[in-house]
């Protein structure tokens, strides 16, 4: 009962007019569309942001969010989490940092074609991430992607959302999301690890969505050394993960997928 409430809850069905060519007709039909709710997240009683977003995952949402964008290094941090409908408070040990305490600094790409800003705080996860020597073995890249299209059950029926999963080394789930956000389901997979106590250094993080720079920028925050999607990356995002040695993987399709950047982590299949 509670999966079907649940389920009801993010789906919501329109009358549309389907036109088919082969009859050269119109029929109207019910369709099935995903929800888009707006969740405010209050950190020590000020409002910090309104996501738009699939309200699925909340509490996992914030903190990931919170992760990722470099507001905490460790989910230790925060004293206490609330949700309350659709508003999460948060209270941290601190008070949040000025907007434009942090300069922003610049680097440039291991080819020379372009500068990148990034946050001091990117940069340190960075180099820590420098000296992670995990690896995968090539079964663990086709694993995390039948995993997101055997389990994006919200995706099959709506078509309306993207998915994430952090798996293990031996291609065992951690973390799975849905979201309508890819940056929304990167941060829920993100949240529910930590939650978890998980290792991120010594897991993947496979999305279906495009690998950007800002993607790239939210694995390597929390220290995470493979990124791998079922779709393309930017070039901002290969450049990016090249420069400060994330592992980026690409078009995961059949028995194919491409490496974009920093290979050596990834080995063949067990013998």
């Amino acid at each position: 009962m509670t999966r079907k409430r649940e389920r009801s809850e993010l789906l919501s069905e329109h009358k549309i007019l389907k036109f088919d060519s082969s009859r050269g007709e119109f029929k109207l039909v019910n369709d099935v569309i995903v929800v888009e709710d707006l969740v405010n997240l209050y950190i020590n009683n000020g409002l910090y942001r309104v996501f738009h977003c699939l309200p699925l995952q909340i509490r996992e949402l914030s903190i990931g969010h919170l992760l990722t964008e470099g507001i905490i290094a460790r989910i230790e941090e925060i004293l206490e989490t609330k949700v309350h409908g659709k508003n999460i408070y948060v209270k941290l040990a601190r008070n949040l940092p000025h907007k434009n305490k942090e300069k922003i600094q610049f680097i440039s790409t291991m080819c020379g074609e372009g500068r990148f800003k990034v946050p001091p705080r990117t940069l340190r996860a960075a180099r820590k991430l420098k000296f992670n020597r995990t690896k995968f073995h090539t079964e663990i890249i086709f694993t995390a992607a039948k995993t997101l299209n055997s389990r994006a059950s919200i995706f099959r029926v709506s078509g309306g959302t993207h998915a994430a999963a952090i798996l293990d080394k031996n291609g065992m789930l951690i973390a799975f999301a849905e979201d309508i956000s890819r940056h929304n389901a990167v941060d829920k997979v993100i949240g529910e690890a930590a939650l978890k106590k998980a290792d991120l250094g010594e897991t993947l993080l496979a999305s279906t969505g495009r690998l950007t720079s800002e993607i790239v920028i939210k694995t390597l925050q929390v220290g995470i050394p493979v990124l791998a999607s079922l779709s393309a990356p930017t070039d901002k995002g290969v450049k990016l993960a090249e420069t400060l040695g994330l592992t980026l993987i690409g078009f995961i399709r059949g028995k194919h997928f491409n490496i974009y950047s920093s290979p050596e982590r990834i080995e063949r299949n067990r013998t």
